[in-house]
């Protein structure tokens, strides 16, 4: 039986699907950490690399979980490793990635100075989470293993404002390994990776203020989305120029990646382990092959907080408003 007097949700194709909030944060984090990496965000470890205090940047530590057995899992002293390939930054040196597509990111590890690749099998079979930057064993190795890795760590992290220090542990000092940065159950580095922030950080966070107004006659609206960036650093210097590098993209329009598309044909490029798939896509082939996602331009941004937020982080706050277009509300 028809129902006349039904009339469906405007702009919703199902309750599954992304909607505007989604859509516009996901698409700025993945432009900012892609945009970054393309002016030279990163730092590269080599084997052996030391310190000034001779401590070792390529040594993993046995990371503490509450889930898998001391052993099982090994960090780097910095998180959010690098696997996008084919970046050539003007005067700097690629980063640390493999050639082989079935495993993009670095393609192994050393164990007690003898390599083991990504790709391989037996007691040091293991797969890379990039994001928190460990090494995963598929079983636990002894805890006394000297576990190394040549790898690229982004470092400007751009995050998600659910990672902001009232739900995470801001982790200072931490460019370079501390000398307790080996030492099981010692000090900050005892937090598993999820709870630290590591800085400088920009934190992106869609907040509760939206306008509309009309497109087009017969339907469309322009929507007016506020957006602020928490810029995060452990230096005056360094949030000076987060706070810049955001308000200078003012008046800017950037293509969007449609996330529903992505999702629904399985293109993301990193999976739940951390880790990304097979021949991932980078973010100008997201937006090459999924481009349906229409355009996004920012306009009205102010700067609005510069502090202090105690004698090691200092934070800065700059608000932007951005304006789509929908023409399916």
């Amino acid at each position: 039986m028809t129902q006349y007097n039904f009339s469906p949700l405007k702009g919703v194709l199902s309750v599954q699907h992304a909607t505007v909030n989604n859509q516009v944060q996901d698409n700025l984090i993945e432009y900012f950490d892609y945009a970054l990496l393309d002016k030279g965000n990163y730092f590269n470890v080599s084997l052996g690399e030391t310190d000034y205090n001779g401590e070792d940047f390529s040594r993993l530590r046995p990371a503490r979980s509450e889930v898998y057995p001391s052993g099982h899992i090994w960090e780097g002293f910095r998180k959010n490793w690098v696997w996008q390939s084919g970046l050539a930054p003007s005067g700097k040196e690629p980063p640390i990635v493999g050639t082989n597509p079935n495993f993009p990111g670095i393609s192994g590890v050393y164990i007690d100075g003898q390599f083991e690749p990504t790709s391989g099998v037996g007691p040091y079979k293991h797969h890379i989470d990039y994001l928190n930057g460990r090494v995963v064993f598929d079983s636990p190795i002894p805890t006394g293993t000297v576990v190394q890795a040549e790898y690229s760590y982004k470092y400007i992290n751009i995050v998600y404002a659910n990672n902001l220090p009232w739900l995470r542990q801001v982790q200072t000092e931490t460019k370079y390994p501390t000398p307790n940065y080996l030492q099981i159950n010692q000090g900050k580095w005892d937090l598993p990776a999820e709870a630290r922030l590591q800085l400088p950080a920009i934190a992106i966070e869609i907040v509760p203020q939206r306008k509309y107004q009309g497109y087009q006659l017969g339907g469309g609206q322009f929507v007016y989305q506020d957006v602020v960036y928490h810029c995060l650093a452990e230096d005056e210097y360094t949030r000076n120029q987060l706070v810049d590098m955001i308000s200078y993209q003012n008046d800017k329009t950037f293509f969007m990646f449609n996330l529903n598309t992505v999702y629904d044909s399985g293109a993301y490029p990193i999976d739940y382990r951390g880790m990304p798939v097979p021949s991932a896509l980078l973010y100008p082939e997201l937006l090459d092959q999924y481009s349906n996602g229409g355009r996004m331009r920012t306009t009205k941004t102010n700067v609005s907080e510069m502090i202090a937020l105690n004698g090691d982080v200092f934070g800065g706050v700059v608000r932007t408003t951005m304006e789509l277009i929908k023409t399916n509300i």
